[in-house]
């Protein structure tokens, strides 16, 4: 059980962490090859681009629902998220058990109190050939990294709220592709879909967004109580 325990934290730790990458890439480069004469196209990732430089910080609300490969039972989750400039991230979790993942730029806290333990990755011992985190420490761009489109091109906007398809260019990046939404008003994300190569699928839906609410570093440190056992990860190159 802690074996299994372990490898889903990991996996999620990994898949969480790309996500900050989202938040990164979009103050930076979210700009992508478009079909000729697609203007609204072009002006919808102008708009995203510019809600994220202009934020500095950014909190919302989460429901995740992630389809395990070779499980029946999806596995439900929510919490609540918070996400700073340059690469900090921390996602508590409430439901279904209560748990953090932090990061920072160095390090990668995995903390489950039921289990009384903490995962601890440095940063860059994770494999850098996985997109997301690429993308997490300002090295990957989506202009070059994916191929962006309308999620479905006989029903663009104005006809439908804002949803996009992402497609990575490089297929050794864990993930196949990525969908989106996106607020028609603020231009935040709202809703986002990860296809990994594994088969495995996470969705998440924020609500509840908050930004530049002036978020400390040292929200994003984690402090391991006393009785809490540190577990340095395998997760390590060979």
């Amino acid at each position: 059980m802690i074996r299994m325990s372990l490898f889903h934290s990991k996996s999620r730790g990994m898949l969480l962490v790309g996500l900050a990458g989202l938040f990164e890439l979009c103050g930076r480069a979210l700009a992508a090859p478009l079909p000729v004469g697609d203007t609204f196209l072009a002006g919808l990732i102008q708009n995203i681009q510019t809600a994220y430089e202009q934020t500095t910080d950014w909190r919302a609300e989460f429901q995740q629902v992630t389809q395990i490969e070779g499980f029946d039972s999806p596995i439900n989750s929510r919490g609540t998220v918070y996400i700073k400039k340059p690469g900090k991230l921390r996602w508590d979790y409430l439901e279904p058990n209560r748990h953090q993942i932090l990061v920072n730029e160095e390090k990668i806290w995995i903390y489950t109190p039921e289990q009384k333990q903490v995962i601890v990755s440095p940063f860059a011992e994770i494999s850098d050939s996985q997109l997301p985190l690429h993308l997490l420490s300002g090295v990957g761009r989506l202009d070059r990294d994916f191929t962006v489109q309308w999620s479905d091109p006989t029903r663009p906007p104005p006809q439908g709220p804002p949803a996009l398809t992402l497609i990575p260019k490089d297929p050794n990046t864990g993930l196949t592709k990525l969908l989106m939404n996106v607020d028609p008003v603020t231009y935040f994300i709202t809703r986002l879909t990860l296809f990994e190569a594994n088969g495995n699928q996470s969705r998440f839906q924020f609500t509840r967004i908050r930004n530049d609410t002036g978020l400390k570093d040292r929200f994003f440190v984690f402090t391991p109580p006393a009785d809490v056992v540190v577990v340095e990860s395998p997760l390590r190159r060979p």
